[in-house]
């Protein structure tokens, strides 16, 4: 995990070109005033990303304990090609340089605080990061060259001077890997035989884009309309993907794709999207559904804990969807989202009784208006088939009418070896159904269990043991109980599960969310590690070191998904501690 986190802190999620230009940035970052990275960047942009004010990386690291295991080392090394062993050895020299902050920051040349970017243009990515120490660079990846026997060429563009990596010698495309450095950052970019060449100049910061994301006002407004913290910003432009992908020359992407066609020849692929009746009806769509936007809501990080909250939106004008979706928002109960006190917590929120009418607002929705783009128009005719399956699924929801959503939480969990045997000696967790008649529910429920049906169960009544209805096995250890708690139905299981079961007497029912998810990765392994010492595999043994690190990795995640007028909301929140 430690692995994606450290290279998405690096790329970031972009902040605001306000931020950019505050003048108590420039006495860390000199270049800053002569050298505007947005400025480089054109407004239409595909995909964007930019972590622009200062992401303070070394503590971060400190932070996040490491997780390298001797299986990564072995797929790293285990390679006979020297492309890929170049590649290896980076990745490798990136994973064990992570076990020491200053080890990690001197090894890259990185500076304590850094700035990141990614972005496309057109369908070229771009990498840019800030560098404090250029030679280091330099330095890996001689070493990379030495250990691996694969090699560079040299490549001069105007004052720059860039290293040319060459994948496939074999590649008819002659596709590249450019490295360069120029005004205290480091680039990684592409090259071959069928781009402009003007776009390689543009990719290393030597000609501004003509319309920038500098100049817009687009930075600025997608943060304070989704109130994001302004140290980030990325953003996935859908509208111009389409663009890109049904026109000929509405975008550089356009432009880019309508230059690969003819020394390609995709026609017979292009011509189904590249029509006037095309472009029209996916604009439109794309219109009602323009971006993915993420960006920091918290950012919390010193050397002994960090904490990051990131929301992601995918935009929608489309009201009717929304409001539908909206509607069908349930109950999330709180211990769902207690990373402190979990080990795993999981909730749906959904409101049963509005789901008829919400997927026959949407199914009517994407039936009109009637498409005659071909491509559109194929996916249509599907969707009116649903019909018929939607009258079954409302027909259903119709048994579980009332309910608001259901939970499930594992609070605490012990293991131990008997015999040679795993054990497990004791387990907290509980079952959630939060519902408007719960005495209700429960008799309709019993109905189809006889043991239940001489069991009466109301509000405030003592709870039911279900090991004496229900057969439990003696060596699951466990004594569920049954019992209603104001409008929630619970089944729960011991002494930390009925405090939380009690304390859902006091949380009435409102819509709160669609789903919510927390888990505690080090409280989830630490009991598996006396389980793996039962095991003297060695073709698991692999896995069990990998559990037994796992169990050292002090780190909390949260996750949710819900709906607002500005469209369909993910968050998640990240919460780790430096190792003792």
């Amino acid at each position: 995990m430690k692995k994606l986190i450290i290279a998405g802190a690096i790329i970031a999620t972009g902040a605001s070109a306000y931020i950019l230009t505050q003048q108590e940035l420039l006495p860390t970052y000199p270049f800053a005033s002569t050298y505007n990275v947005l400025e480089y960047i054109p407004a239409d942009t595909p995909i964007f990303a930019g972590q622009l004010e200062p992401f303070p990386l070394k503590d971060y690291i400190a932070s996040t304990p490491n997780m390298m295991t001797a299986s990564d080392h072995k797929k790293r090394t285990d390679s006979s090609l020297p492309a890929s062993k170049f590649l290896f050895n980076l990745m490798d020299t990136y994973q064990t340089s992570l076990s020491d902050a200053d080890l990690f920051i001197n090894t890259f040349g990185l500076p304590d605080n850094v700035r990141a970017y990614f972005y496309t243009l057109g369908w070229l990515p771009v990498f840019k990061i800030e560098i404090a120490n250029e030679q280091a660079i330099w330095t890996l990846l001689d070493k990379a060259e030495l250990e691996s026997g694969f090699t560079h060429k040299k490549g001069t563009l105007e004052d720059i001077s860039y290293r040319i990596y060459r994948w496939d010698k074999s590649d008819p495309i002659n596709g590249e890997v450019i490295v360069a450095i120029n005004n205290g950052f480091l680039t990684i970019t592409f090259n071959s035989a069928y781009h402009e060449e003007t776009l390689l100049a543009k990719a290393l910061g030597l000609v501004a884009a003509e319309e920038s994301l500098a100049d817009s006002a687009m930075i600025e407004e997608t943060i304070k309309k989704h109130n994001f913290d302004n140290a980030s910003l990325a953003f996935i432009n859908h509208i111009e993907i389409v663009k890109g992908l049904t026109t000929e020359d509405g975008n550089q992407l356009a432009r880019q794709i309508t230059r690969l066609d003819k020394v390609l020849d995709m026609k017979s692929v292009l011509a189904e999207f590249r029509n006037k009746q095309c472009a029209t009806e996916f604009a439109t769509i794309a219109a009602n559904w323009p971006r993915t936007v993420s960006g920091y809501t918290q950012l919390d990080i010193d050397d002994a804990q960090s904490t990051i909250g990131i929301s992601t939106i995918i935009e929608s004008n489309n009201q009717v969807i929304l409001n539908a979706l909206s509607a069908i928002r349930g109950f999330i109960p709180k211990y769902t989202a207690d990373i402190d006190n979990n080990v795993l917590a999981m909730g749906l929120g959904f409101n049963v009784s509005e789901l008829s009418n919400t997927l026959n607002k949407i199914w009517g929705d994407l039936q009109t208006p009637t498409y005659r783009c071909q491509p559109l128009a194929e996916i249509q005719t599907e969707i009116t088939q649903l019909g018929k399956m939607i009258a079954i699924v409302s027909i259903g929801a119709n048994m579980a009418n009332g309910v608001q959503g259901l939970s499930f939480g594992l609070l605490d969990y012990a293991l131990s070896k008997i015999d040679n045997a795993p054990q497990l000696d004791s387990v907290d967790a509980l079952f959630t159904v939060s519902v408007d008649n719960p005495e209700g529910l429960f008799n309709s429920i019993k109905m189809f269990i006889p043991e239940l049906q001489k069991m009466q169960l109301t509000k405030g009544s003592e709870p039911i043991q279900l090991s004496n209805i229900l057969p439990v096995p003696a060596e699951f250890n466990i004594d569920p109980k049954l019992v209603i708690k104001g409008k929630h139905i619970v089944i729960y299981n011991g002494e930390k599960a009925k405090k939380v079961a009690d304390q859902l007497t006091s949380e009435s029912l409102s819509a709160n969310g669609i789903y919510n998810l927390s888990y505690d990765v080090k409280k989830a392994f630490i009991p598996l590690v006396t389980a793996t010492e039962l095991y003297d595999d060695e073709i698991i043994e692999e896995s069990i070191e990998d559990i037994m690190l796992s169990a050292e990795y002090d780190v909390r995640v949260q996750m949710s998904i819900d709906i607002n007028e500005q469209g369909l909301i993910f968050k998640s929140k990240l919460n780790t501690k430096a190792p003792n």
